[in-house]
């Protein structure tokens, strides 16, 4: 499990700050299509755009950061174009949606009437000329950068209180009863419990958050899958296919509490037959991770090595103070 957004978007809809492109509401989009051929056309149209200028970013990104191989920083940079394509599709897009409206209304026999003037702001002359001027682009583009940098540090306070910006001895602190108690059940040292939550959210900077912007309080990365029955949240995230690091959309367990969250990480890891290792090995932290990994915790080939050396940042800042 790895670790930053979830329903359809659509451009009425821009202001929930949900991801820009999920592929599981395409269903429902279709269903809408024999209720609301307009509406769902308008819908279409505008996930067209918001997956084409994700592409896009993507391609700017590996084109810029080619000989670069952090998944970690990969990560940040894909929650920020998620964010920038928001902010661009919030502020009219580049006009596409529209043209991608007036053709399946046409190609369905929808009058396209106002709904098309609707769909993206009016532009005087043609639209292609007018939204990919050089000057245009870069203004827009400047401008959802600074939205999103504002949106990411306002979401960011849920979550100030045991992550404390980002700082690793607060978020110790925050976390450490929590631990406890789940590391008592675990039969394993409440460092270790520690460790594995700052490995999965990066010392919580990388917290999962719900639709909203909400703390989804999941710092262990825990997917909502099998007999889960509370809430959720969809995100992407990095998960390894024969070694090589690929993004996809998944669907994360959502708790009220960090109490809440450790709980039933303790829980998962005692009751779920593939993670038997990783219990009662006390201050082996050796055998903890690759317990973890053994039973398929997370993607990465490196996960074990990786939760070793954060439980080892944890015993040099604890031998510290």
């Amino acid at each position: 499990m790895t670790t930053q957004f979830s329903p359809s978007y659509t451009a009425a809809d821009a202001q929930n700050q949900q991801l820009a492109v999920d592929p599981t509401q395409m269903s429902g989009l279709r269903a809408r299509m024999a209720k609301d051929p307009q509406g769902a056309a308008k819908e279409a149209a505008s996930q067209f755009e918001a997956l084409l200028m994700g592409t896009m970013l993507k391609t700017m990104r590996q084109t810029k950061f080619d000989d670069e191989q952090d998944s970690d920083m990969d990560t940040y940079r894909g929650m920020l174009d998620q964010q920038l394509v928001q902010s661009l599709s919030k502020a009219g897009g580049m006009g596409i949606a529209n043209l991608v409206y007036q053709q399946i209304a046409k190609q369905q026999g929808l009058d396209p009437g106002a709904d098309a003037t609707q769909l993206r702001p009016a532009s005087s002359g043609p639209v292609l000329a007018s939204r990919f001027s050089q000057s245009s682009a870069l203004k827009a583009y400047q401008a959802a950068q600074a939205e999103a940098a504002t949106a990411s540090s306002s979401t960011a306070t849920p979550t100030a209180t045991v992550t404390a910006g980002g700082d690793s001895k607060s978020f110790v602190q925050g976390l450490l009863p929590h631990a406890r108690q789940a590391a008592a059940q675990l039969g394993v040292a409440p460092e270790f419990v520690v460790a594995h939550a700052a490995l999965e959210s990066g010392w919580g900077k990388r917290a999962i958050r719900n639709a909203d912007g909400s703390n989804s309080h999941n710092l262990f990365g825990i997917k909502a899958s099998g007999d889960w029955q509370g809430k959720s949240t969809s995100i992407t995230t990095t998960e390894y296919v024969n070694g090589v690091p690929q993004k996809r959309v998944d669907s994360f367990r959502s708790y009220d509490s960090y109490a809440d969250a450790f709980s039933d990480y303790a829980r998962m890891l005692k009751e779920s037959p593939r993670y038997q290792a990783v219990l009662n090995q006390g201050r082996n932290v050796a055998g903890f991770a690759q317990g973890l990994q053994n039973g398929g915790y997370a993607t990465d080939p490196r996960y074990a090595r990786k939760l070793v050396d954060v439980a080892a940042t944890l015993a040099q800042q604890s031998a510290r103070s």
